[in-house]
């Protein structure tokens, strides 16, 4: 089973691409397939769905600010398990949470940052034009790579 984790938070605009993608995956796919999941943040309580040995990959989706290196493209990055900061909190990055999963399962697991651009993260709902164009390629693009991952 493949998770996908589209977090962010739909009351900061383009913040909420990551659940709104995940959604729109999740009715596409077959749900035996897929499980998603759609918090405001990473916390170290998703670790343990992680880790459970039917998952065989996860999939972490959000926005990021529409910058020169990214550009206006929807981006795709492997994540690997990182050491947590020093002062332990309640949020954290996908390379944490993906370490902490990893720890509890005793195995490594792929994984990979999928990345939207957004330009308002401002209060409001809905998403801005140029987020929601993006968000159309995002789609098209993951239900591809979730085909290939299938295959794997």
């Amino acid at each position: 089973m493949i998770v996908l984790i589209g977090y962010g938070n739909p009351l900061r605009r383009d913040d909420g691409v990551g659940p709104v993608l995940a959604r729109m995956i999740g009715t596409r796919c077959r749900p035996g397939d897929l499980r998603v999941l759609t918090p405001h943040q990473l916390v170290p309580e998703l670790a343990e769905g992680l880790a459970e040995k039917d998952v065989t990959a996860v999939l972490f989706l959000d926005a990021r600010v529409n910058d020169d290196e990214g550009g206006a493209k929807v981006t795709v990055h492997p994540v690997s398990g990182a050491a947590p900061s020093p002062a332990f909190g309640h949020h954290f990055s996908p390379a944490e949470l993906l370490l902490y999963a990893e720890l509890l399962r005793g195995s490594p697991l792929p994984a990979w940052q999928v990345s939207v651009p957004g330009d308002d993260f401002g209060f409001g709902e809905g998403l801005s034009c140029r987020t929601e164009k993006s968000l159309a390629a995002a789609c098209d693009m993951l239900e591809n790579f979730l085909i290939f991952l299938s295959r794997q």
